[in-house]
């Protein structure tokens, strides 16, 4: 079998010193995302590209969900959504009145200020981190298989790290719509125009999946892989678009049977 061809990993010398600052990288991948990915291509690797992302990642999104939690509006919410599902279970058979009961005196502990702060600083510092290594995989792995190319695995995750500052500013726009709106699942998307959302329904949650800053960070990510693999930016961006839809698909999937099991 042909093997993919190797994309050169070291840099020249001339090329060893970034002519850009980290903060201006992280600044520069929301308007000039192609000079971003080329001087990660070409200059040496530093664990900062993703390490710094990460962590601003994760405590964005602790703070993100322990302000939306902290809304007494959404708080009020949340608790009438999970008593509507407990009910069902209990009527559908699933759950006795005292296991009922039961979970809802454990979600309303689960609930309470420090727990919940405890809980979403956990999440945000596995999500922060994890997201980047996530999507590097992917760019990876979409590089070998379907591009036919081989780039350093520590380039795919400069690249993610620093393409995640698009999904972090999509974390405070986010965090701003629920608050505003006091509803747990508003986002900058096409299910904003619907009016009672229902994660049961297939197609609320494709309005969902139309994110305007999961969709941009797409984009940029097939740049990133255009640029690390050395194709053209189209190539790029078809092989990564390809890969979101059909993610994207699968967790409109395996959300709508979920939310028809227990909600």
């Amino acid at each position: 079998m042909d093997q993919p061809p190797l994309i050169a990993q070291e840099p020249s010398p001339a090329n060893n010193a970034p002519s850009t600052s980290l903060a201006a990288r992280l600044l520069n991948v929301f308007a000039a995302p192609t000079e971003v990915f080329e001087e990660i291509k070409t200059s040496r690797s530093t664990t900062a590209n993703w390490l710094v992302p990460a962590l601003i990642t994760a405590v964005v999104m602790a703070v993100s969900m322990v302000i939306v939690a902290s809304q007494p509006a959404i708080q009020q919410k949340v608790r009438e959504q999970q008593d509507q599902a407990i009910e069902k279970q209990v009527q559908a058979g699933r759950l006795t009145r005292q296991q009922a009961d039961q979970q809802q005196v454990l979600m309303e502990k689960l609930g309470s200020g420090k727990v919940l702060q405890a809980g979403a600083g956990v999440a945000g510092i596995f999500f922060g981190i994890g997201r980047v290594f996530w999507w590097a995989t992917v760019l990876w792995l979409l590089g070998r298989w379907l591009l036919r190319t081989r780039f350093g695995y520590g380039k795919a995750m400069e690249a993610a790290g620093i393409a995640g500052m698009i999904g972090v500013l999509g974390m405070i726009v986010t965090m701003l719509l629920q608050v505003n709106f006091s509803n747990p699942s508003a986002s900058p998307s096409l299910a904003l125009a619907v009016g009672d959302f229902d994660a049961k329904k297939p197609g609320h949650l494709l309005l969902a999946a139309l994110d305007v800053f999961q969709v941009w960070q797409a984009g940029v990510l097939g740049c990133a892989l255009a640029r690390l693999a050395g194709v053209p930016f189209l190539r790029g961006a078809f092989v990564m678009f390809g890969f979101w839809i059909v993610w994207q698909s699968l967790a409109i999937g395996v959300g709508a049977m979920a939310g028809r099991m227990f909600g």
